[in-house]
């Protein structure tokens, strides 16, 4: 495990490729590798994806195969998606500089998460960013500046249910060569509230992946080399559907965090060991322990097993009782989950798409030729999943001085051989500030920064690069969802 955790570590650094690791929704991180599939290979898990008409396109290396967890998601919510050059953490960065290219983030609704595959029909495209000839800028160069973040706010029109999300980014270095390298996963969601009706696609906007690009596409045989002039990004254009309605919130079954998940790690969950008495359940719940930690080193994603070691220490205090012949139990557990640090702040969404309203009814019924209207919905606040429960007593040993033999082998094995255990988790500098100094508008508040605004930011729209109008939900934008219904005027400049 060790030597695999050092070919892992030089791997990346050769390679400098990326994948998409962790998802934030509404600036709240989920962990890393939950409710994302990811590649089972951890050597090889950031490199780019082949073949580019292959069922791999859909959500990349063993994309068609579902992981435990869809994490809920208000409508019209932000999503954040942050790639990494080591999925593991174990040196920053997000790509490296000469990989230079597009970025889009496609969509599809699915009625399972655990039997569609992903691949084929029905997936859309809600953002794009390509290459900025003026500023010879491409997407790809601003998600590095972001630490490898990435946001888009949901389209306000999608109805609730269960959704694939697919962050794309397309590397063209090598495409003079007939190697353009595409690097994406999907992260799985539930969309808890939106307009009634299906999910209705207009025909213009819906494609199969695989299917939607081939090695002939003018968007994956551009040279950056040579060619200066516009970029052709390839797949649809951005649909983004909006909506005036919010619906009633719909309740997600499958996919929840267990609310007496103990210990995460991804999308593996660490349960409560049942209460135990005696020298026999003392060192029989040792050993279920090691068993379990065990569980999760074998499922742990490429992103590591920082959750692992948190289960690993509650073994140890376990093992550490029955060896002070302390056999009332178990200890109360006082791990905490593991979130990495971020790279930096929560890069705002930009891009300025055309929307489509649905009908003031509600339904579900696309008709691109209307303005956007305003996102009604506020995130709720964040609460807490992790609840200590009690389960069935465990059975006692048959033979005590076998059974404590077992769990100190467990013990050894897990504290010596942990997969990933040797491998460094370092946290990313904050980005540099290189942006001009602060600004006032004529409020006197200062100019946004970062695309947020209102009371609690203290800033103002008026004169910022994201649009001078403020959101009722605190967004600065140009558009009519931004600048007419809710708009806040302390904050900005609004339409009637």
């Amino acid at each position: 495990m060790k030597l695999l955790a050092t070919v892992l570590g030089l791997a990346t650094a050769a390679n400098a490729h990326t994948l998409f690791t962790t998802l934030f929704i509404d600036g709240e991180n989920q962990g890393d590798g939950t409710c994302v599939r990811q590649p089972k290979d951890a050597s090889k898990a950031n490199s780019p994806i082949y073949p580019i008409t292959g069922g791999v396109m859909a959500c990349g290396e063993n994309g068609d195969k579902p992981v435990k967890f869809t994490c809920p998601a208000p409508g019209g919510a932000q999503l954040t998606f942050q790639f990494r050059e080591s999925p593991s953490y174990s040196h920053p960065g997000a790509i490296a500089e000469g990989h230079k290219g597009p970025c889009s983030v496609y969509m599809k609704k699915v009625d399972d998460m655990n039997s569609d595959s992903a691949a084929g029909d029905g997936w859309f495209k809600v953002w794009e960013d390509g290459y900025n000839v003026k500023e010879d800028k491409w997407c790809t160069d601003t998600l590095r500046s972001n630490g490898g973040l990435l946001s888009v706010d949901l389209p306000t029109g999608l109805p609730a249910g269960y959704y694939l999300v697919r962050p794309e980014v397309l590397a063209l270095h090598n495409a003079p060569s007939g190697d353009p390298q595409f690097y994406h996963s999907c992260a799985q969601i539930f969309i808890e509230n939106g307009p009634e009706g299906p999910l209705d696609i207009p025909e213009k906007y819906e494609v199969s992946i695989p299917g939607y690009v081939n090695k002939k596409d003018p968007g994956v045989t551009y040279n950056i080399y040579s060619d200066k002039g516009e970029y052709p990004i390839p797949g649809p254009e951005v649909w983004n559907p909006t909506s005036k309605e919010t619906g009633t919130k719909q309740t997600q079954k499958d996919g929840l965090v267990p609310k007496d998940c103990l210990a995460k790690n991804a999308n593996w969950c660490g349960k409560p060991i049942a209460k135990y008495s005696g020298q026999d359940n003392c060192w029989a719940a040792a050993k279920k322990c090691w068993d379990i930690v065990g569980d999760c080193w074998d499922n742990a994603p490429p992103t590591g097993g920082k959750g692992c070691d948190t289960w690993n220490d509650y073994c140890k205090e376990i093992n550490a009782a029955c060896k002070a012949k302390d056999f009332e139990g178990p200890p109360n557990f006082t791990g905490k989950e593991y979130f990495a640090e971020a790279p930096g702040p929560i890069p705002a969404p930009y891009g300025d798409f055309e929307g489509s309203d649905l009908a003031t009814d509600g339904k579900n019924s696309n008709s691109n030729d209307k303005p956007a209207s305003e996102e009604m919905y506020v995130a709720p606040s964040k609460t807490s999943q992790a609840a200590a429960a009690t389960t069935e007593a465990s059975k006692p040993a048959e033979n005590t001085e076998a059974t404590q033999e077992t769990a100190t082998r467990k013990w050894d094995k897990y504290e010596k051989n942990t997969k990933y255990k040797d491998t460094p988790v370092i946290k990313y500098p904050m980005p540099v500030q290189t942006s001009e100094p602060t600004q006032e508008g004529s409020s006197g508040l200062k100019v946004s920064e970062d695309g947020r605004c209102g009371g609690e930011t203290g800033q103002t729209c008026e004169g910022s690069k994201f649009g001078d109008c403020c959101s009722r939900g605190g967004k600065c934008g140009r558009k009519a969802k931004q600048c007419e219904c809710g708009c806040q005027n302390a904050f900005g400049i609004c339409k009637k």
